[in-house]
């Protein structure tokens, strides 16, 4: 079971089981190899884009809501309605000090001829409101105190002269409600402040204690699990010892990107490419889990998964055909996604199916990212039936420029880049000055690099 208990708000279907012997995987986050190599008699199911998002989205709800304090909700979706149960003020108090009066008792009062009201009692901040106010009476009260029953109006010190027999002298009329701040003047009982699909902010916090409520029902962020399987793969911060060792920009990628979609991420860093060592630390790591995705090691998928979970493999037409594995692992069928390696290879197919998944148990639109059209400068080769995101630079005349080659990894092209350029899978070929569609990356904005 889950950390929590947490399941998902949907009952998932169990996924189809593949049982033909697995093709080679790229090794070590290397690009993937080419769709010949897997032959439809090894059994690997080809799907489209779009076809693979439905899979992955069919396996798993919303995530259920549950009882949260409210100071750790800033970016949580709220699952409830919040209406105000209260009046604020919760008593009507004076604006200001001065003289509390029934304001029937003033009519016709002039400075040549003011009214005379006898003082029956001084209130100030820490006092209740005392007795009732008869009429031909006054109280002296102070600002914020409340008001007794029967005060209709607040005149100013200024404008009354206390006498030595115990009388106030007013010389002016005032108006029903004049300088008082009503009970519920600000904010009334049944006033609707929050409503359910909301997203969470400090000031919506500052709202739910202002009404009273230390907890409130939201859905929890998605718990993503991110590890890397290679084999030569080091840890940023170590020493590379061989020549051919490379650093693991993966994992801090996919972690960043995941964080940055609203879900909590428990980074595991490089796993080798053993069955059992892997097996072990998905395993350990499921306990905590909504998710969990794994970068390159697909070729152990069977021998990884073959007692945790159901297992489908696929061959998706991204780029150059993403290979891409899933399996619902233990009684909650807690989803185990593992994208194809490499660093652009891995961030666009997290862009194309494992964002959609967080975003579905966050109970936000799969699909939903800032998107903005723009223009090739230049033409892109492209595989037909494949649908493409090209790293690009879009700048503010809505020219979009490819970053790096075909076969490019590295992430010093995607951090170049301020969008994905995406080409749709029925083009052969896209031209220069061809109409685009492009996801805004991150919290790039689509600029050019003079601005």
């Amino acid at each position: 079971m889950a950390l929590f208990g947490r399941k998902t708000d949907d009952d998932v279907t169990d996924p189809s089981t593949q049982t033909s012997p697995s093709p080679a995987w790229g090794e070590d986050g290397d690009a993937t190899p080419e769709v010949e190599e897997a032959a439809p008699d090894q059994g690997v199911t080809r799907r489209t884009l779009e076809e693979q998002r439905t899979f992955l989205l069919d396996k798993v709800g919303a995530l259920r809501p549950f009882g949260m304090q409210i100071w750790d909700v800033p970016g949580l979706v709220l699952c409830e309605d919040i209406d105000s149960d209260l009046d604020l003020p919760l008593v009507t108090t004076a604006r200001t000090s001065g003289w509390g009066v029934r304001g029937s008792d003033l009519v016709g009062a002039t400075e040549a001829a003011p009214k005379r009201l006898f003082v029956v009692d001084t209130i100030s901040v820490s006092d209740g409101p005392g007795r009732p106010l008869v009429s031909g009476a006054a109280v002296e009260i102070e600002e914020g105190a409340i008001i007794p029953e029967g005060v209709d109006a607040i005149v100013p010190t200024a404008r009354g002269q206390k006498t030595l027999d115990g009388y106030v002298e007013i010389g002016s009329e005032t108006r029903l409600y004049d300088n008082l701040r009503r009970a519920g003047s600000e904010l009334a009982d049944g006033t609707p402040l929050l409503r359910a699909g909301e997203v969470l902010s400090p000031r919506s916090v500052a709202v739910l204690a202002e009404v009273g409520l230390d907890k409130v029902l939201v859905r929890p962020r998605p718990r993503v699990v991110v590890l890397t399987v290679g084999e030569t793969l080091v840890a940023p911060g170590q020493p590379l010892t061989r020549p051919q060792q490379r650093y693991d920009a993966a994992t801090a990628l996919i972690t960043a990107a995941a964080r940055a979609d609203g879900a909590t991420v428990y980074p595991l860093g490089i796993v080798t490419p053993d069955p059992q060592k892997v097996k072990q630390a998905i395993a350990d790591q499921q306990i905590r889990a909504d998710l969990l995705v794994v970068v390159g090691g697909g070729e152990l998928i069977r021998e990884v998964a073959d007692d945790l979970g159901d297992l489908d493999e696929a061959i998706v037409a991204i780029n150059r055909d993403a290979r891409v594995a899933y399996a619902g692992l233990g009684e909650q069928r807690t989803p185990l996604v593992i994208l194809p390696g490499g660093v652009v290879s891995s961030y666009v197919a997290y862009h194309a199916l494992v964002r959609p998944v967080i975003n579905k148990l966050n109970e936000v639109d799969p699909l939903a990212a800032e998107r903005v059209e723009g223009r090739l400068t230049e033409g892109v080769e492209v595989i037909e039936g494949s649908t493409h995101f090209i790293p690009a630079r879009r700048d503010a005349e809505g020219n979009v420029t490819p970053i790096g080659g075909a076969d490019s990894e590295l992430a010093w092209d995607l951090a170049r880049a301020n969008v994905l350029a995406i080409v749709p899978e029925a083009w052969t070929r896209a031209e220069p000055g061809s109409t685009v569609e492009c996801i805004v990356l991150d919290d790039a904005r689509p600029v050019s690099d003079a601005q």
